[in-house]
């Protein structure tokens, strides 16, 4: 369950932005990076999406997560979608 602080967050929210790793995404498509920062999210059950960021020196994407309300998952892909163009 949504502990009450949280809910009442994102119904005033469109969406919560923070890192979606530590770091950059791994070289290759064997592993997706240190899901580290998206574990909390996972145990409150909440919808997250992951979009491109910026990229890093070596030019490997620093992911960015979007979380959002459980009932409100298709404004969630909107702000991801215009995040993902505003960063490219």
């Amino acid at each position: 369950m949504l502990p009450a602080a949280s809910s009442d967050l994102l119904t005033r929210v469109d969406a919560i932005l923070g890192p979606a790793a530590p770091g950059p995404a791994p070289k290759g498509l064997a592993a997706t990076g240190n899901p580290l920062l998206s574990r909390p999210w996972q145990l409150l059950g909440l919808p997250v999406v992951t979009v491109p960021g910026h990229r890093d020196p070596q030019g490997l994407p620093l992911g960015l997560q979007l979380v959002g309300h459980p009932d409100r998952v298709g404004r969630l892909l909107g702000v991801a979608r215009a995040v993902e163009e505003a960063v490219r």
